[in-house]
């Protein structure tokens, strides 16, 4: 059985997808047999095509065993996308789609839509979030902030939500990092402080994307030990 680890975030259009491409991409350097999870995307363009991010790791990451189940056009949460398109988010679905992937890949890294305090649906009278499903299923998480002004807060009450929700996380990663900016220094080392949770990766702000950019970012990633660091915590051999 391969490791599921879930990709949050501190909230939307973070970049989650780049670092996730990141993580994918230095794991498969190291031997290691990897696929991407994406059960829930909003925000469609019409075409059905552009924004979803399922196409963006078979287009730009070119992983090719990415997965995607529900995408829905409206740009909104889940449940309210759901609710407007007539989707049926059923999280057994997903769940029984990741133990088919673990069985067959060493990891699988799933990404989320937005934040943990984001609902799939509504089910029994109760709205079942995206940290239902996490303390569900024990699927561990990475934290994705951004390093700019607000992330602190941002950082810290989603891992007091994580915590309250009985969900571990396994370390933090931060995109859109400018080096040369004092108050991006700082927020990564308060927040790391606060927390008490390793920084796995920190991604550079880039103005464009192309896949021989993520490998580059993932060898660094990999020269830095912080690939087989995530590997030691996760318990899985290279």
């Amino acid at each position: 059985m391969g490791q599921a680890i879930f990709m949050t975030g501190t909230g939307t259009e973070i970049g989650k997808t780049v670092v996730t491409s990141i993580v994918a991409l230095a794991l498969e350097r190291l031997g290691m047999s990897v696929s991407v999870l994406k059960p829930v995307q909003t925000g469609l363009a019409e075409d059905g095509v552009s924004f979803a991010e399922q196409y963006w790791y078979e287009r730009v990451a070119k992983l090719s065993a990415s997965e995607g189940m529900y995408y829905m056009e409206p740009a909104m949460s889940p449940h309210l996308a759901a609710k407007l398109t007539g989707t049926s988010i059923e999280p057994e679905r997903v769940a029984e789609r990741l133990g088919w992937l673990t069985q067959r890949y060493d990891v699988v890294l799933v990404e989320g839509a937005g934040g943990l305090a984001v609902p799939w649906c509504e089910r029994d009278g109760r709205f079942y979030m995206t940290s239902d499903f996490l303390r569900d299923y024990q699927l561990p998480a990475i934290l994705v902030s951004l390093s700019s002004l607000g992330a602190i807060h941002h950082a810290v009450t989603t891992a007091a939500y994580a915590d309250a929700q009985g969900i571990r996380l396994l370390g933090l990663m931060f995109n859109q990092f400018q080096e040369q900016e004092i108050i991006h220094q700082n927020n990564v080392e308060t927040i790391a402080a606060l927390l008490r949770l390793p920084v796995l990766a920190v991604v550079p702000l880039l103005p464009a994307v192309s896949r021989r950019e993520l490998e580059t970012l993932a060898q660094h990633w990999i020269e830095q030990g912080k690939a087989k660091q995530l590997l030691e915590v996760l318990g899985v051999g290279v």
